[in-house]
């Protein structure tokens, strides 16, 4: 009987273990291009209201704080190196750039392959939160935490930036 218990106990043990998978490295260390950006306003009585900026467009929110209140679809720049996002970049004479606003970020809660985490910045004195979406070699997706533009009695306003990485 002590041998059965001993057997059943080790069965239900040995079948009952979940896979531990280690989390993916992010990769978002680069330079990349927002090429399409979707604005996504839920309002609580009525539906999602969306709105899709691609290259040649300028998407313009007079709520937000600069460097992120203009984006120019298809050619805003932004820079990820190590804990540092680079965003306003100025052309120099010999083809570099010179990074003229620069945050420090942290990654927070990339705890498994499903979950990759958000990417959390100071920008001019208010934080910003995005969730990385998709995080691949060649593009980067994240979106907002979402804001409310009139308090909390408004729309919940969300951005969700598609970045394709052009350079190391």
């Amino acid at each position: 009987m002590k041998n059965l218990l001993f057997l059943l106990t080790l069965i239900v043990g040995l079948s009952s273990c979940e896979k531990y998978e280690q989390p993916t490295l992010l990769s978002l260390s680069g330079e990349y291009v927002i090429d399409k950006i979707t604005f996504e306003k839920v309002d609580n009585a009525v539906t999602p209201d969306d709105t899709i900026y691609l290259p040649g467009t300028v998407y313009i929110n007079p709520l937000e704080r600069f460097p992120m209140d203009t984006i120019e679809v298809g050619f805003t720049k932004w820079h990820f190196d190590y804990q540092i996002i680079s965003m306003k970049p100025v052309n120099t004479m010999t083809g570099q750039y010179i990074w003229t606003k620069q945050y420090l970020y942290g990654i927070i809660n990339h705890n498994s392959n499903y979950e990759l985490g958000y990417i959390d910045f100071n920008c001019e004195g208010s934080r910003r939160i995005f969730k990385i979406l998709d995080d691949q070699a060649e593009s980067l997706t994240l979106r907002s935490s979402g804001q409310w533009g009139y308090a909390e009695v408004g729309p919940n306003i969300s951005i969700t930036l598609h970045l394709t990485r052009i350079g190391p």
